[in-house]
């Protein structure tokens, strides 16, 4: 397997996970109101995956 397509695995599933933690955020925000601290601590979880996924991209097109 090349990097470039080790690199595309690794973007697709850390997509996926993004996907599925936004929807998991949205349900604990409904459930413990969004400014409980486990909505809070989830969103800055959350966040960091999409950091890295912006820092896979960004690297992956220099």
């Amino acid at each position: 397997m090349t990097k470039e397509n080790n690199d595309e695995i690794n973007v697709a599933l850390l997509l996926e996970r993004i996907e599925i933690m936004r929807k998991e955020l949205v349900n604990i925000g409904f459930r413990d109101g969004l400014t409980a601290s486990s909505t809070i601590k989830y969103s800055e979880s959350l966040d960091e995956q999409i950091e890295t996924f912006q820092k896979l991209i960004r690297d992956r097109n220099t």
